[in-house]
């Protein structure tokens, strides 16, 4: 059974402190009931026939990072070796983030800050977590990633996660179906988080192996664009038992500069607001 060091849930203040002078706000959005009176009867996430163990690869870079293109081909090549077991997101956020220059786009999330500058408390890259082994405080060097997977992947999940997605993009609504199932008892508050992701987004990016290093063509992949639920997610379940099973439905609101068929969605548990990934799970928003 994979353990978990638990932090002691209570309520989180609306900002978490970085320094002395500098707060990160943890953005919460207001995730709302499926619109039945829009849509219908919701469509039945699908089952889960076998618990599976899945991990989350939080890759933290910017595009004025020149080593943050080593680390995502670390990040890349584990999940095209563990492709159904592994969800990777590229989290563009602190100062290497920040447009200046040749480096007109501003990739940065108001999540993706509060994961690195409030939840992790650095501004260096390049940095990530492995489904946040060690609480989401806890942040690792790329040389380590592989390991951590295959550490992460070796554990029997607790729980396990299944999830569809309709977009609506007449009313600019995306309508999620989640199926939360738990093989093991968990103490505490569990959360779900939804992160919205899209790629490969062609701009520029420094690599200190490229020559030249500037590259103006790069290819970003799994870039975090946003969320439907907030840095750390909604309440699903408090003290959820052994086989207990839950089906969720959302309709959230859908910004019309992603790129549908270009989007990727990842759906995560994590025990409580900053605890560690229980399980994780992916879809193409557009298979």
């Amino acid at each position: 059974m994979k353990r978990f060091n638990y932090l002691t849930l209570g309520f989180w203040a609306l900002t978490i402190g970085f320094s002395s002078c500098d707060e990160i706000e943890n953005p919460v959005l207001q995730a709302y009931e499926y619109r039945e009176d829009i849509y219908g009867a919701p469509t039945e996430p699908p089952l889960i026939e076998v618990a599976t163990q899945r991990v989350l690869l939080e890759d933290f870079t910017g595009h004025d990072c020149g080593n943050c293109p080593a680390a995502h081909t670390v990040a890349s090549n584990i999940l095209e070796t563990n492709e159904e077991h592994v969800a990777l997101v590229a989290i563009h956020a602190g100062s290497l983030a920040e447009p200046f220059g040749e480096f007109v786009d501003d990739w940065r999330t108001e999540e993706g800050e509060f994961y690195l500058l409030g939840q992790i408390g650095s501004d260096q890259l390049p940095t990530g977590r492995v489904n946040r082994s060690g609480g989401a405080t806890t942040s690792s060097n790329f040389a380590d990633w592989n390991n951590l997977v295959n550490a992460e992947l070796a554990q029997e999940p607790l729980a396990d996660i299944a999830f569809s997605a309709e977009l609506e993009a007449a009313n600019n609504h995306l309508n999620l179906h989640v199926r939360n199932q738990y093989t093991e008892s968990i103490s505490g508050q569990v959360k779900l988080v939804i992160l919205i992701l899209q790629g490969p987004i062609i701009a520029p990016q420094l690599n200190y192996a490229a020559d030249p290093e500037f590259i103006a063509d790069y290819e970003h992949k799994h870039m975090l664009r946003g969320t439907g639920t907030g840095a750390t997610g909604l309440t699903v379940a408090t003290n959820p038992i052994a086989g207990q099973e839950d089906v969720i439905h959302y309709t959230l609101d859908w910004n019309p500069n992603w790129v549908a068929e270009d989007v990727e969605i990842i759906a995560f548990l994590t025990a409580g607001d900053s605890g560690e990934v229980i399980n994780v799970n992916k879809i193409d928003l557009i298979p």
